[in-house]
C-alpha cells in the first residue's frame, strides 16, 4: 500500500510542478516578480531581468514544465506494475 500511495503522490507532484511551470512564465506573475525585483536590486547594472523575462527563458522553462508532465505521464502507465505489497 505504501508503495502505491508514494507513486501517486509523485505523480500529484509531476502534475503540479509540470503545470506551474508551464504556465507561469506566460502569466503577469512572471513580470511582476518580487524575487526578481530583489535580484536586480542586488545586482545593479546586470541584464538578470532581461534574461529571465526574455522568451528563450520563459520557453526553457515551459519545456521544463512539459517534461514533469511527460514523467507524470509515464509514471501513470507504469502505476498498474508496482507491487501491491511492499
Amino acid at each position: 500500500m505504501s508503495v502505491k500511495l508514494t507513486a501517486i503522490l509523485f505523480i500529484a507532484l509531476c502534475f503540479e510542478v509540470g503545470l506551474l511551470l508551464a504556465i507561469i512564465p506566460w502569466t503577469n506573475y512572471w513580470e511582476n516578480n518580487f524575487f526578481l525585483f530583489w535580484l536586480t536590486a542586488r545586482f545593479p547594472g546586470s541584464q538578470l531581468a532581461a534574461i529571465v523575462q526574455s522568451g528563450y527563458m520563459r520557453g526553457a522553462v515551459t519545456g521544463l514544465g512539459l517534461v514533469n508532465l511527460a514523467l507524470g505521464f509515464l509514471e501513470i502507465m507504469g502505476f498498474r506494475r508496482l507491487p501491491t505489497e511492499a
